[in-house]
């Protein structure tokens, strides 16, 4: 998202303020004034709220940004060569067996082809369960979470990484910006 997406007018590709109203702090993420915080609407795309792109709330109407941490590292790389080396150790004992009718594998010993079965299994299995799972998951971010108490429905802003700076950033002049009004 674009800070050129803040309009609150159509197609003025700017952020309208209200009188007495100065911009504090602005990123894709989130947008801070000195009288409301503005974050990226995440909800149900299909239903606009508002006909906009931002969802916004009164600062003195809302609670101080709780920060929390969220999401996985991606383990994509790591699962396809996991699940590539299981497909591989698989082929490597049916192949022969369906090509010349051997169990090179077998000739082993019993013990050693069912340890061998284990582990490429086990290969396949994780490797597969990590590469699928990097795609499912979203990766490390900040969470800020604005309460509105009253029953409204509460503000999310995601900052990319654990611990962002900038969602650190954001928050101390939310603080700041609080204790003034």
């Amino acid at each position: 998202m674009s800070n050129m997406n803040l309009s609150q007018s159509a197609g003025s590709g700017t952020l309208d303020l209200g009188q007495g109203e100065e911009l504090l702090y602005s990123s894709d993420f989130a947008v801070l004034t000195n009288l409301r915080i503005l974050v990226p609407n995440l909800g149900n795309k299909r239903t606009q709220q508002l006909f906009s792109d931002w969802q916004e709330a009164r600062i003195d109407e809302s609670m101080p940004p709780q920060l929390k941490n969220g999401g996985k590292q991606g383990k994509r790389e790591f699962g396809a060569r996991l699940t590539l080396i299981g497909i591989g150790l698989v082929l490597l004992q049916i192949l022969p067996f369906y090509v010349i009718d051997q169990n090179l594998v077998g000739m082993l010993g019993r013990f050693f082809e069912v340890i061998y079965f284990l582990v490429s299994m086990f290969c396949l299995t994780v490797g597969v369960y990590f590469a699928v799972g990097s795609y499912l998951t979203r990766g490390p971010h900040t969470t800020a979470l604005f309460v509105l108490p009253g029953g409204k429905k509460d503000l999310i802003a995601l900052f990319p990484g654990w611990d962002s700076e900038e969602a650190e950033k954001m928050a101390r002049i939310y603080r700041r910006t609080r204790r003034t009004l």
